[in-house]
């Protein structure tokens, strides 16, 4: 009898246990859910940033070429140092414009991750 009972103890947990793999499936699948999404935020974040940096970049390059075709035409050392400084303010300012489209994009990563995870945490639905 000792037998039948050690038997039956031994298959209750093994029958159990497919019932609690599906228990803690859904309770985590909010957070890989959130997760994802805020992954395709960060990527869609990435993608707008990529594409203002490249347009910078030939804008960029468009005023080199006009400032070197410049500086080579200037009649005197101080016109071509004019036309030097004009396309050095360029450069900078398109090297701010970097930064500052950088750090819009962490701030909007961050404010969307935030309030996903607010919602996750208060058990609100996902953005």
């Amino acid at each position: 009898m000792t037998d039948v009972t050690m038997e039956g103890a031994m298959s209750e947990p093994v029958t159990q246990f497919p019932n609690l793999l599906v228990h803690d499936i859904k309770a985590f699948a909010p957070a890989g859910v959130a997760f994802w999404q805020t992954e395709e935020t960060i990527l869609a974040g990435m993608k707008e940033f990529a594409e203002g940096w490249f347009e910078r970049r030939r804008i960029g390059t468009h005023a080199a070429l006009e400032a070197a075709k410049l500086i080579s035409q200037a009649a005197t050392p101080l016109d071509a140092l004019r036309e030097y400084q004009d396309w050095l303010g360029g450069a900078f300012a398109r090297v701010l414009e970097d930064g500052m489209a950088f750090q819009q994009q962490l701030t909007k990563a961050n404010a969307r991750i935030a309030s996903r995870q607010t919602q996750t945490e208060s058990g609100g639905p996902s953005i």
